[in-house]
């Protein structure tokens, strides 16, 4: 999804005067406008006078000039920022009582002489909305649709849980009343915990999107020893007892009953066990006989978090702010966590805390990075300022400023040159063995430029590339920072994020945030040249993604729907998308591949979703939150006859497929809460396919009058899986042998397509996450490899096939994510041989769907958001990068 706006700069003229208050010779206001709302992005340039007295009342009566388009009784005030003559008042909007997510605006005040002026505004206030804010989904609705559909970047969680909070509205087109979901949950396969921020459309029921809550950072007077061997001094507490604890109440913020730092020894427990709000009950801080805590608490990491998160404090002090919440609350950290019993080499801010792996032979814990911490910790200043949003461009600006004042910090407190080559990275300290410059996760002088750099993830990695991305950003920052000295610069870089940043700001915005900064400050004409020339190096500036370079044809620009995956038949495509405004829930669009305008097949207040056709008809899911259930439908691809409802039930779709007069999917059986195949033929009773006790079924495919699924069994308690046939005409089902396993666990079987001549499938054997791709003929003999299991088999992120080309979406091996290793499209043919590439874009190529011969359509990130795409023949060999 995309937030960018399209700026205007103007100057204000009369409309927008306040007569008498600024001199004839002084130049006259600027104003910013928006796109899609009435409100001002910046006004600046001003010199009005303000009421005395409480700073939010002041802010709300200069905002209810009509030149602001807004009605204060709209704002609820987040706080007030105060830095020296300066004063920013920070709003968050209300609709109807409800808040709009993202939605800041700001009133910037200075005071000379005893006279408060208003000298700037603006932010981002909506003025369209309009939408009900009754909501028709229940909140246990809205945590099944989330638990089930939002989670496909992570697999298949472990313990996966939903928990409904309150409703908000969304700020696409007029608006979208939705549920906020928090899911939590193991995420299997890349071995750490999963807590997300989903949205859920509250009158249909649709997915919106899904925020990684966890802040990660990775491959991210007492005393004691830092894990680099330094002693430093450790600000502990006494108890009655005579025990010591890592609980620092010397700071300026302790005000008798709150304001410390307090650093909490997990004792080897789980991560999972600490993604809660606050501190898990039985917990301990870290605590010592004497007041030198020794070697154990140096190796996880308790004194390394402890020390570290006062440096934090007092950099922040020293820019005049009181705590990471700016109010002098609680500094909590929790070191020592595991997973699943094996070190975690990770480190996270979750909202409330800090949390540290205890490391393991590789690293050290992740608290003995002063840079880690600092970055960390200043999640948390994000959160109680801007609150960027964990998503695209703001994400990854949220994560460069990050990195920036993580970097300040272990700079400034180490006494590091700037012209030290290891002072731009980040998270070097953290390893071992390695040396630094192959241990940092980042490098702030790494010299990225936004068009020629810029990672094109779709927002199923990386949140849409928040880390991927940060440095761009972070780098303009970081060589301010080394142009015109460290104070000055983290002076500035800390005040555009508390004073001007909102939260869906993009990089063009955070630019504008930066340079009105810089003027507020009274920066010179030359500091402020050195400002925009940064940001110019860095290809940040307005209009830079038209200059990101592909080589298919666009079918839909600007997918909206995070549940969308396109699917082809000959010549005929079929997806799910929103408006570009985001308005209706979600809609079915068929076209065709050579182009054209899409026909919209369902366009209603519904979630419609997942969408299959074979060429003349198309099948879809929906959730219909009047009866609360969920829906499969039925439409011709011409749209000559009215969609017809085919099927429903209470538990969600997950996967369709369909044939002439027969469509299957998969769904959960509600006695067993196993998923299930299901088949309808026509007008008759849907038949459940998997009806062998123990025997489950996912992800139907048909063809040729045969349907082909993954049937999935326990047995010698791990799960077998292998594809199996049901011929649609006798009712007959061949079972594909299994293929054999190695190191005593079963092999894993993926995503079975039936061509009409064969049935391809992807098959783990090994357990290594590497995929091989096996055919047989649809009555089950003839089974080989296509393309071999083993070392060089890849990693799958999806996968699909026609009687002469195989193709499959493959993670290209490479340990730092950069587009030459985002998820790109490879096809074989289909009895096997040499891969080409389908494409030569440089982002990530997502979920895809095969026409005839090599032709394919997939959804495409390159150009900056998530586009739909076609090629008609492969592009065989791409140039390095590609």
């Amino acid at each position: 999804m995309s937030w960018r706006p399209i700026i205007l700069i103007t100057a204000i003229c009369t409309a927008l005067s306040v007569p008498g208050v600024a001199a004839a010779e002084d130049p006259p206001p600027e104003v910013e406008a928006r796109a899609g709302t009435q409100a001002p992005a910046e006004v600046r340039g001003l010199s009005e006078p303000a009421k005395a007295g409480d700073p939010v009342a002041a802010a709300k009566a200069h905002l209810a000039d009509p030149r602001y388009h807004l009605n204060p009784a709209d704002l609820a005030p987040l706080r007030t920022v105060k830095d020296g003559q300066d004063e920013t008042v920070r709003f968050a909007q209300r609709y109807r009582g409800l808040p709009v997510f993202g939605a800041h605006y700001l009133v910037h005040f200075r005071t000379e002489g005893g006279q408060r002026e208003v000298v700037g505004a603006g932010g981002r206030f909506l003025t369209e909305l309009s939408v009900d804010p009754a909501p028709v989904v229940t909140k246990e609705s809205a945590a099944k649709i989330a638990r089930s559909l939002m989670t496909r970047p992570y697999g298949a969680p472990e313990g996966l849980a939903a928990r409904t909070g309150e409703l908000v509205v969304v700020p696409r087109g007029a608006g979208v009343l939705a549920w906020h979901v928090v899911l939590s949950g193991k995420d299997r396969t890349a071995r750490r915990p999963v807590l997300l921020d989903a949205y859920v459309d509250a009158h249909s029921g649709r997915p919106l999107f899904a925020v990684d809550r966890l802040r990660f950072e990775g491959p991210v007077q007492g005393s004691g020893q830092t894990a680099h061997g330094r002693t430093v001094p450790l600000n502990a507490y006494q108890r009655a007892d005579g025990a010591y604890e890592l609980r620092d109440r010397t700071r300026p913020m302790w005000n008798g009953t709150t304001g410390e730092i307090l650093t909490y020894d997990a004792k080897g427990g789980d991560v999972f066990d600490y993604l809660e709000p606050g501190i898990p009950p039985g917990t301990e801080l870290a605590r010592s006989a004497t007041p030198v805590f020794g070697p154990e608490h140096t190796e996880t990491g308790a004194v390394d978090a402890h020390w570290g998160a006062g440096q934090v404090y007092e950099y922040y002090r020293g820019l005049g702010r009181d705590g990471l919440d700016g109010q002098g609350g609680t500094m909590y950290s929790v070191v020592n966590v595991t997973l699943d019993g094996q070190p975690f080499a990770n480190a996270f801010w979750d909202g409330t805390k800090m949390v540290y792996g205890g490391g393991g032979p590789e690293y050290h814990s992740f608290a003995a990075g002063l840079d880690v911490v600092g970055h960390e910790m200043t999640h948390g200043v994000i959160e109680h300022s801007a609150d960027l949003v964990y998503l695209g461009q703001s994400g990854a600006m949220n994560e460069g400023l990050a990195d920036y004042f993580g970097n300040a910090i272990q700079v400034d407190t180490f006494g590091i040159a700037m012209s030290d080559p290891d002072a731009s990275l980040l998270g070097e300290g953290l390893c071992k063995t390695l040396p630094p410059a192959e241990c940092a996760g980042r490098d702030l002088d790494d010299a990225r430029v936004a068009a020629r750099d810029y990672l094109g993830a779709t927002v199923s990695i990386d949140n849409g590339g928040v880390h991927l991305n940060s440095t761009i950003f972070s780098g303009a920052l970081w060589d301010v920072r080394e142009q015109l000295g460290g104070k000055k610069a983290d002076k500035l870089a800390y005040k555009a994020l508390t004073e001007y940043m909102t939260p869906l700001d993009d990089f063009v915005d955070g630019r504008r945030a930066v340079e009105s900064a810089a003027r507020a400050l009274g920066w010179s004409a030359r500091d402020r040249q050195t400002v925009a020339r940064a940001f110019d190096q860095h290809g940040i500036k307005a209009g830079w993604e038209r200059l990101l370079r592909t080589d298919s044809r666009t079918l839909i620009d600007g997918i909206t729907d995070i549940q969308a995956r396109p699917d082809v038949a000959g010549d005929r495509y079929v997806v799910s998308d929103a408006s570009p405004a985001g308005e209706p829930p979600t809609r079915i669009l068929a076209g065709r591949l050579r182009g054209g305008t899409p026909v919209t097949l369902e366009d209603n207040d519904r979630y419609n979703y997942l969408p299959v056709t074979d060429g003349r008809q198309v099948a879809w899911a929906s959730y219909n939150a009047e009866f609360d259930s969920f829906q499969v439908h039925a439409r011709p691809i011409d749209g000559s006859a009215p969609a017809r409802l085919v099927h429903q039930s209470p538990e969600p779709v997950n996967s369709l497929a369909v044939s002439g007069e027969y469509i299957a999917w998969d769904a959960l059986d509600p006695a067993s809460q196993e998923p299930e195949i299901w088949l309808k033929r026509g007008t008759a009773a849907p038949v459940k396919i998997t009806t062998a006790q123990g025997v489950a079924g996912v992800g139907p495919t048909i063809k040729g009058g045969k349907l082909a699924y993954n049937r999935l069994w326990q047995e010698g308690g791990a799960t077998h899986s292998t594809p199996a046939v049901y011929d649609l005409t006798t009712g007959t089902e061949v079972v594909i042998p299994e293929a054999p396993g190695t190191g005593g666990l079963p092999s894993d079987t993926v995503l079975p397509i039936i061509t009409g001549t064969y049935v391809f499938w992807t098959v783990d054997t090994n357990g290594d996450g590497r995929y091989g791709i096996m055919r047989a003929a649809t009555d089950g003999t003839g089974s080989a490899f296509v393309l071999p299991d083993g070392p060089q088999a890849p990693f799958p992120n999806w996968f699909d096939a026609n009687d002469t080309v195989v193709s499959i979406g493959v993670w290209p091996d490479g340990d730092r994510l950069e587009n030459a290793t985002l998820p790109k499209i490879f096809q074989l043919p289909a009895g096997g041989g040499q891969m080409w590439r389908q494409s030569c874009n440089k982002g990530t190529q997502d979920y895809f769907a095969a026409g005839e011969g090599s032709r394919l359509a997939w959804l495409d990130g390159t150009s900056g958001d998530t586009d739909l795409v076609t090629r008609d023949r492969p592009a065989v060999r791409c140039a390095s990068g590609g």
